[in-house]
């Protein structure tokens, strides 16, 4: 759907040129007014270098005009963008735009126009509800293969929770066998006149099958920026098991007629931490019974994953549990706080973030990471991102050693990475704040680190630390450490800016035989 000039398209994000043909529209219609044309440059962060970036790429989608100079499209359209224009589909005028909101999530973006005459004639659409399967859709985009706006018909298939590509997030989608092309990403799809939800995927390898965010989710993104700030989906920091086994229920004491799910891990400082504890049987998410099949009937929108429960709330809400412990029935009211999960969907930070010591460049794990530098990612790190995605009180960030830069202090070991940081000198790191802490303060002769499989590194401490001026220099850093992490004594004083080079040195991808696109579901499911 994202329609890329001059780079490959990423595989989840486009439906491969099939038979379908955009339709001629109609005289009479009335969305097309509200149809934009968006057109961005973007020059998104090399994850592999972080303190550079990957290069300026041209990207078009579309969007639809949903309030006076504010214009709705999908995320991934403009994700690191640095320059937005928005043209009419009626005629060549067009508008510098800005990203007034972004939600990774959700795929949803909401653009300001900097001219406040263009499209002040034209009526913003409303956004209507959730459309139901079997309900006919009209979707609207600037496909490739032209450049005029064009449309294509389908109906709804479903409306499930689903994977979102773009942040590795689960959240309410709905499926569609209108075609979606590369250029439709941000496009409105229409039903009886109203919003029902924006293109964004497609379903690899499978012909006219499309996903939209539904208007369910759009009007949570729209309500949580309302108040000048996009603070997200919420999250309980639970993983469950489902109860299908008649003996499993008989063997942790369920009345009969009763259902739940099994809490299998929670999530250290999440919502439900210090509420419910594993082995726990919970029974109902906001007065919302939950199926042994871990599903709930949630108003307007039918039977779906027990996540949407809690991600249909906002942020700062407070939600009723009720969980069987001992046999015993318990209820509480807890507030849905922020939470993050160990390995996250996209980097957290405007800058990624990133440490180096002795030339080992050590950062967050993420599932952009997986997804867009390998083709087959390293088992233990696919894991990491599925099963063990917990947060635990030791380990709020799972830190990697990414790669080594090579250098005289770190003979030996310039072949490793994508490696698991168990210890520094003997300590877990909870985070990457606390890794550099480790670093820059500790003393004595060594610094040894122990990785995933058992292996250890150890680098003379006063040798690497004189390393640094030459490291940084030799790769083009102005810093041996992104902007959000402090420095701490005893380690050298900050280098004074110096020019960098910004050039494109992005990496291909790392090599690996061809696989699915990202890591896959766990066994259990959390949110």
């Amino acid at each position: 759907m994202l329609m890329r000039r001059g780079c490959a398209i990423a595989v989840w994000l486009v439906l491969a040129a099939g038979a379908s043909v955009a339709q001629v529209l109609p005289a009479d219609d009335t969305i097309l007014p509200a149809v934009v044309r968006i057109d961005v440059y973007v020059d998104p962060p090399d994850l592999l270098s972080p303190w550079q970036k990957a290069g300026v790429e041209h990207v078009t989608g579309a969007g639809i005009l949903v309030g006076r100079g504010a214009v709705l499209t999908a995320a991934h359209v403009v994700a690191d963008a640095v320059s937005i224009e928005v043209q009419s589909a009626f005629s060549a005028e067009r508008s510098v735009a800005e990203v007034a909101y972004i939600g990774h999530e959700c795929d949803l973006a909401l653009l300001r126009l900097e001219d406040p005459r263009f499209l002040a004639e034209v009526e913003p659409v409303p956004i209507g509800a959730t459309p139901a399967p079997g309900t006919e859709l009209r979707i609207y985009g600037f496909p490739i293969g032209g450049e005029s706006v064009s449309y294509s018909s389908g109906i709804v298939s479903r409306v499930q929770v689903g994977t979102y590509v773009h942040s590795a997030e689960d959240l309410l989608l709905v499926q569609t066998d209108a075609p979606v092309n590369p250029g439709n990403s941000g496009g409105p799809a229409i039903a009886s006149g109203r919003l029902a939800g924006i293109a964004m995927q497609t379903l690899e390898d499978a012909e006219n099958i499309g996903y939209l965010v539904p208007a369910a989710v759009i009007r949570h993104f729209l309500d949580d920026v309302s108040d000048g700030r996009y603070d997200g989906f919420p999250r309980l920091g639970v993983r469950l098991q489902d109860l299908g086994s008649p003996a499993l229920r008989e063997y942790l004491g369920m009345p009969p007629g009763t259902s739940g799910g099994l809490v299998i891990r929670v999530d250290d400082g999440g919502p439900a931490d210090e509420v419910l504890r594993p082995g726990d049987v919970l029974l109902s998410i906001g007065g919302r019974p939950l199926a042994n099949d871990l599903t709930v009937d949630l108003p307007g929108i039918g039977r779906v994953d027990w996540s949407a429960a809690v991600r249909s709330r906002q942020i700062g809400e407070p939600i009723e549990l009720e969980w069987l412990r001992g046999g015993e029935r318990r209820r509480a009211r807890i507030e849905l706080t922020p939470h993050r999960p160990l390995v996250p969907g996209r980097h957290t930070a405007e800058v990624p973030r990133y440490f180096v010591f002795g030339g080992i460049l050590f950062q967050p794990l993420s599932y952009e990471y997986l997804r867009d530098y390998f083709e087959d990612p390293p088992a233990e790190l696919e894991l990491w991102a599925t099963d063990r995605n917990v947060v635990t009180p030791d380990r709020h960030e799972l830190i990697i050693i990414q790669q080594v830069l090579p250098d005289p202090v770190n003979r030996g070991y310039q072949d490793w990475a994508d490696l698991v940081v168990e210890t520094v000198n003997g300590v877990r790191p909870r985070d990457l704040d606390a890794l550099a802490e480790l670093v820059d303060t500790a003393t004595g002769e060594w610094l040894a680190i122990e990785v995933g499989d058992g292996r250890r590194m150890v680098l003379p401490l006063a040798e690497a630390r004189a390393a640094r001026e030459r490291i940084l220099r030799n790769f083009g850093l102005d810093d041996d450490r992104s902007p959000d992490l402090r420095r701490r004594s005893p380690g050298p004083a900050d280098r004074p800016n110096a020019p960098a080079d910004r050039g494109d040195r992005r990496k291909p991808r790392r090599a690996g035989s061809a696989g699915e696109a990202g890591p896959r579901g766990p066994a259990g499911t959390g949110a």
